[in-house]
């Protein structure tokens, strides 16, 4: 059996602070940050194209030429995601769909990445 000294009490409650300091920010940042207002696409690190991201746009899909074969990327309203890619592992469209200003969606193998932005507070 083991006992808990106070020393290890105590390291376990700042801990447990820290943790929820941190989920405490991620909330917010969340919640507080309003969604990017466009989207910049490049592909082995140069600019393809850039998308507005608007509350009311329809939803659209459009290809992009990595350097491994096809990426489609999808638009509904404030969102953008990878819906298909030519990389081997697929975290790319794992990662989903984002809208904040910061976020990012990287296909490594194909070298897409798609960057979110706008004004963050």
């Amino acid at each position: 059996m083991t006992v808990l000294t106070a020393f290890d009490k105590k390291i376990a409650v700042i801990i447990l602070l820290v943790a929820l300091v941190m989920m405490a920010g991620v909330l917010y940042r969340r919640v507080v940050t309003p969604p990017g207002q466009q989207s910049v696409i490049l592909v082995d690190n140069r600019v393809v194209t850039t998308v507005v991201l608007a509350p009311n746009a329809e939803k659209r899909d459009f290809m992009v030429q990595g350097v491994r074969g096809e990426s489609v990327i999808r638009v509904e309203g404030s969102y953008i995601s990878i819906v298909s890619s030519a990389c081997p592992d697929q975290l790319c469209i794992k990662m989903g769909r984002k809208s904040r200003p910061g976020e990012v969606i990287v296909c490594l193998p194909n070298r897409v990445v798609v960057r979110i932005e706008g004004n963050e507070h």
